[in-house]
């Protein structure tokens, strides 16, 4: 009978955090849906126009209108050579004038032009959709709602769960929800749990169903021989993408518990978010250097794009789960011990102020000046002299955000001081 009612006691929770989490997740997924009909409805149509061009007559005269004035350059550049007996003032006349790829034929003296194929002059409209079946050609397509990215690696569909995770434990804070919730009998862990389950599950369903009508908008709006991609590996790199979401989802959940302050909240996570895409650059930078790849200073911007198989793949799904958990028992931890009085201050749990002012300066630092450039092909300073800048560089970042942060967690204090030294 006990664990009937407590059944029922759990079903009325997640009535209540459900309705609470409603409008947000509603709000954000039907976005996410827009955004997915508007990329697939887009993109396949852009297609569509572009092979119906490329079968028209006007494709074909002005391909024709290329080719005479390519010939017409051709005439000039050997009547240029014929009355200077200049090879290079012709040749630069030439290239001066558009003509792309000028031979010289010593046997009898004349300028050729070799000018663009039709396929090749329009090289811009492929007859298949993707020019090899590397990730990073999928995710530079324009095909994929899930491949919209807000910056660097940073993809729509993980800036939404950040946001979903952040609002459902920040807002029943500040708005006293969990104070209702505390104050009816029901357990801290079981809270969390219902706040957790109404609001990631919902999240999840309606990104799978809106990742689903990208693709059916896809494969039902272009014919399936021009899609030359896997599609084993489009559902594989999507289960992937959704486990980074609730990775961030967790890191939004776990903000929106230990932080107490709306502006320097959102502060914090766009830092993090910008700070991580750094560290990921400076984590391939040294990859580069360590396998001997160099690059000319351009990195991928997701790290399924660098390590780009199967493998891979599942060595990053299952150091982003560890991460995951960590996060979400960190969360149940400070879950348990969230007190309202410390509403009002930037970190909510004073034994974490310092910790977290600590680990934000580190990170800080190393995301702006940990990329040494090891593996770019065009460095011409001396690894030496970048590691000597950089850590100086890194060093006066920290203190400088180390003092910030300690600063926002003791600007009471600093103020009632300044206020007793100015009525004196």
């Amino acid at each position: 009978m006990k664990e009937s009612k407590q059944g029922i006691d759990i079903k009325k929770l997640n009535q209540l955090t459900w309705k609470r989490a409603r409008p947000i997740i509603l709000s954000l997924g039907l976005l996410l849906m827009v955004v997915s009909v508007f990329v697939g409805y887009n993109s396949t149509n852009n297609w569509h126009k572009d092979q119906n061009f490329i079968h028209s007559n006007k494709a074909k005269e002005n391909y024709n209108l290329f080719v005479q004035e390519q010939k017409t350059l051709e005439e000039k550049i050997n009547t240029k050579y014929q009355s200077s007996k200049d090879y290079q003032k012709a040749s630069d006349y030439g290239y001066n004038n558009g003509a792309q790829l000028i031979h010289f034929d010593k046997r009898t003296g004349k300028f050729s032009i070799e000018y663009e194929s039709f396929k090749s002059f329009y090289g811009y409209i492929r007859t298949k959709l993707f020019h090899n079946h590397g990730l990073a050609n999928l995710i530079n397509s324009g095909y994929i709602v899930s491949t919209t990215n807000i910056y660097r690696g940073l993809s729509l569909i993980s800036l939404i769960f950040l946001i979903v995770g952040f609002l459902i434990s920040f807002l029943d804070y500040k708005t006293n929800f969990v104070l209702l919730l505390f104050s009816s009998g029901y357990r801290r862990s079981d809270i969390l749990k219902s706040s957790i389950l109404t609001s990631l599950v919902p999240l999840i369903v309606l990104s799978i169903i809106a990742i689903g009508i990208n693709i059916t908008i896809l494969y039902s709006s272009i014919p399936l021989h021009y899609i030359n991609y896997p599609l084993n590996k489009i559902i594989f790199y999507h289960l992937c993408l959704l486990i980074v979401a609730i990775f961030y989802y967790f890191v939004g959940l776990f903000s929106g518990i230990i932080f107490g302050q709306v502006f320097t909240a959102i502060i914090s996570l766009i830092g993090f978010i910008f700070g991580l895409e750094l560290i990921k650059t400076n984590l391939l930078d040294l990859f580069d250097a360590i396998f001997h790849k160099q690059n000319y200073g351009v990195y991928d911007s997701s790290l399924f794009s660098r390590f780009d198989s199967g493998l891979y793949w599942l060595i990053l799904v299952v150091i982003t789960i560890m991460l995951t958990f960590t996060i979400y028992f960190s969360s149940r931890f400070f879950y348990n011990k969230l007190s309202l009085e410390e509403r009002g201050n930037y970190i909510l749990f004073p034994n974490l102020r310092l910790p977290i002012s600590i680990v934000a300066a580190l990170f800080t630092s190393y995301s702006l000046s940990g990329n040494l450039g090891l593996s770019n092909k065009y460095s011409t300073v001396s690894t030496s002299s970048l590691l000597r800048d950089n850590i100086i560089y890194g060093l006066i970042i920290f203190f400088i955000t180390f003092f910030i942060f300690v600063v926002i967690n003791n600007y009471k204090q600093i103020y009632e001081r300044f206020s007793k030294i100015l009525n004196k």
